[in-house]
């Protein structure tokens, strides 16, 4: 005999979507056709009836998930659902919601701005571009597959926002906030580099991308009080003696991402990271 999990309704928003609460009192959003239909707060709900569940999650609250879910179309929903599952083939993301609903989000934004002719600024396109190439590649992807799908031809530059969200759920555990200041941060970082050595960063070259790779093991890290500690080498020492500039673009660095995030950076991220102005210094330079 099958067993059935049964809810409280709460909160019905429409005939698809009701807020509901469970037996360990976890607020939960049940989205299903029809699952609202005719229903009253206080009676029970077969959550096995629901064709996704959701709960509170990052920045969004239960009660907001399911505002965003009643608020939009069912066809962008199942597009957003597709756009997941794109993460998770191209880029390996987990298609969980902490993706899917933020996603959804600006989906539903950027289609209500395209219908009203709405244009805003995404100041961090080049930024994007040269540092998450396949997150950027993704993000135009996903512009295509909405004016495909749901017939909309959204602002060209929405592929910045798609993309960092790709970001976002790979370093910075859900905080959007994070990874702005990590794509300025990085930014800014290049820019350093090409004023204390004395010529711009090639940030097509695969030296760059490597580099930029290792900036965001650094910062995801020290954002998340996961630092290197204790190692028995001396990295910085051994860089210094082979390409000091490099050793002191590795501090610089360091002070940095510090003054971004708020934290102190440990000595042996500063090794870490020396390791690999190191190597883009040595690949920038030729043979000393």
């Amino acid at each position: 005999m099958e067993v059935t999990q049964q809810a409280s309704i709460k909160r019905v928003y429409n005939n698809n979507v009701v807020l509901a609460i469970e037996a360990d009192a976890t607020e939960v959003v049940l989205l299903g056709k029809g699952i609202g239909f005719q229903r009253r707060p206080g009676e029970s709900v077969d959550t096995s009836m629901a064709d996704q569940r959701f709960v509170a999650d990052g920045s969004y609250r239960a009660t907001q998930v399911a505002g965003l879910l009643s608020d939009a179309p069912l066809d962008q929903i199942a597009l957003a659902q597709t756009i997941t599952q794109l993460g998770h083939a191209t880029l390996g993301l987990e298609p969980r919601q902490s993706l899917m609903i933020p996603v959804l989000d600006h989906l539903t934004f950027a289609v209500r701005r395209a219908q009203e002719g709405t244009h805003i600024d995404f100041p961090l396109r080049w930024e994007v571009a040269q540092l998450y190439p396949a997150e950027a590649a993704l993000g135009r992807q996903v512009v295509t597959l909405v004016s495909d799908t749901l017939g909309v031809r959204l602002q060209e530059d929405e592929w910045v926002a798609f993309a960092l969200h790709f970001v976002n759920q790979q370093w910075t555990k859900g905080d959007f906030s994070k990874t702005v200041v990590m794509t300025e941060t990085i930014s800014r970082v290049f820019l350093r580099l090409a004023e204390r050595w004395g010529q711009p960063i090639d940030e097509d070259a695969t030296s760059a991308a490597r580099f930029v790779t290792h900036l965001r093991y650094v910062f995801a890290r020290a954002a998340s009080d996961e630092q290197l500690h204790s190692s028995h080498l001396d990295v910085l020492a051994s860089v210094r003696q082979v390409y000091p500039e490099a050793a002191d673009a590795a501090t610089d660095i360091a002070r940095l991402i510090g003054e971004a995030i708020h934290r102190i950076i440990s000595t042996d991220e500063i090794s870490y990271l020396a390791l690999h102005t190191g190597r883009l210094y040595a690949e920038m330079k030729g043979p000393q």
